[in-house]
């Protein structure tokens, strides 16, 4: 299966995309990289997913399409308003508007391995680019070691462990 970059679609998710992104949340592959701690973590995502109580204003969600099939999640929050986290994780706090983290999965099987991080990363970062983003952040665990290829491979560097960034930098048409 050769996937191009026209086929992926990112999708604003919306309250109908949420029971899937909770089979995909129980799926082992994906469960230890995004519920580490456990269900509580679990239970934390849904929270963010369903933005309860406005708290995940400043968060964007999208489902990952491939041909109208809904295949994996992605996300983008401006770190201005995660300022605790963003100093513990990436040494700094950030303006708003300035710096956006990144997270993707994909969570169907037979759509691992087929180079759509890549081209989700670089949707995302098309999206932060056009909303004045300048820097993308993401903080992998250090044992995943798909996402962090798939991260450096995409122009991200390791900032410190489980912290990588990339500029976003304009890219003249010509």
């Amino acid at each position: 299966m050769n996937i191009k970059e026209s086929e992926i679609i990112l999708k604003p998710l919306t309250n109908e995309d949420i029971n899937q992104f909770c089979k995909w949340l129980d799926k082992d592959f994906i469960y230890k990289w995004f519920c580490p701690d456990g269900e509580e973590e679990k239970e934390a995502w849904l929270n963010e997913v369903n933005n309860v109580n406005g708290k995940y204003n400043h968060m964007k969600h999208f489902i990952v399409n491939c041909n109208d099939k809904k295949i994996g999640f992605c996300l983008y929050m401006d770190c201005h308003f995660e300022q605790e986290y963003s100093q513990e994780v990436y040494g700094k706090t950030f303006d708003k508007n300035c710096a956006y983290e990144i997270g993707f999965c994909i969570g169907e099987e037979e759509y691992l391995n087929k180079r759509i991080g890549k081209i989700i990363l670089k949707k995302l970062e098309e999206k932060i680019f056009e909303i004045g983003g300048k820097e993308i952040l993401a903080d992998p665990d250090e044992q995943n070691i798909i996402s962090i290829k798939t991260l450096l491979s995409n122009g991200f560097i390791k900032i410190k462990d489980h912290a990588y960034g990339k500029k976003c930098i304009k890219k003249e048409k010509l």
